[in-house]
């Protein structure tokens, strides 16, 4: 069931990485859930500093007092993230859990409410980040900016490349092993018959993640021309935020038509292999989603600890 996610969180993932900031926020939520194991929360959030400024120092090299900008706003951040993002992914896993225990047949609907609710966390999750990432921006140089738009490119070019040098059949059955062994680690082993049916489900879909790529890069040039116009964090800060809360303003007609078109389909798959899951299955999937609302609740615990509240 959780099979939904997991594509949403991939996909986020590719749109997210975007520039500097806007790559860490919602990260977290996607590590936590992807990587296993309920000590997984704590172990995120006890090198969550390190991996965030890894991860935006690695888009062009800042100068010393950015850096030191950089680790304020990544600890401004964690806290933030902490006290606030923490409470509303608890909420999200036992709305997600209560889906997967009915007994009834889900509908799509059912599945697209889910996704608007991880789409609304994502971007409060991203909210905080904007500012300080419009600002970090807004100081960078000229040698800076052509440093960041060839890491960009080069980044872009990869995730093509992977895409684009296998042929589409071969895509297909990459994809559905992905999603076969992500439901397994989820639900327990499944039966041949399921699996079958899910890999054939899977390859069903459309692929839209190429298409998402080169959106990202779209918006991508038109940053960094932005900041080569020498723009100010208000104007930055006002791009990202269309580029973030409202997305589909800058896609063009036929990008948003397939990116629905997945959706729509990705709902009704949904609806499918939770209709597949046996009452073990359901209850393999409970364990696991409790473990993390237990994780993070824990974290949310401390972190109320630390401020004395």
């Amino acid at each position: 069931m959780l099979t939904f996610l997991r594509n949403e969180l991939m996909i986020q993932t590719v749109a997210m990485k975007k520039s500097l900031f806007i790559v860490f926020a919602f990260a977290l939520l996607a590590f936590s859930l992807l990587l296993g194991g309920c000590s997984t929360v704590s172990l995120v959030y006890r090198n969550a500093d390190w991996y965030l400024q890894h991860k935006i120092n690695g888009y062009t090299s800042f100068n010393a007092q950015q850096k030191k900008l950089i680790h304020q706003d990544v600890a401004d951040y964690m806290q933030w993230h902490r006290r606030n993002a923490l409470p509303e992914y608890v909420i999200f896993l036992q709305n997600l859990n209560g889906t997967v225990q009915y007994d009834g047949q889900l509908k799509a609907g059912d599945i697209a409410l889910l996704r608007a609710h991880l789409l609304d966390l994502y971007q409060k999750s991203l909210a905080p980040a904007v500012r300080p990432a419009a600002e970090l921006l807004s100081m960078l140089d000229s040698r800076q900016l052509q440093e960041m738009g060839s890491n960009l490119a080069e980044e872009n070019q990869q995730q093509l490349k992977e895409q684009l040098e296998i042929s589409r059949d071969a895509y297909l059955d990459r994809r559905a092993d992905r999603t076969v062994n992500f439901l397994e680690w989820l639900a327990g082993d499944l039966s041949t018959q399921q699996e079958q049916k899910v890999r054939e489900m899977s390859r069903q879909l459309p692929v839209v993640s190429d298409i998402y790529i080169r959106h990202r890069q779209e918006n991508q040039n038109r940053l960094i021309a932005l900041l080569n116009s020498h723009a100010g964090a208000e104007q930055i800060s006002a791009f990202l935020t269309v580029w973030i809360f409202t997305p589909e303003q800058t896609r063009s007609p036929q990008q948003q038509h397939a990116i629905e078109s997945f959706e729509a389909a990705s709902d009704e798959m949904i609806t499918r292999i939770h209709g597949m899951l046996t009452a073990k299955q359901k209850d393999h999937i409970h364990k696991m989603i409790s473990s993390y609302i237990d994780a993070m609740r824990a974290e949310i615990d401390k972190s109320r600890q630390g401020s004395g509240k």
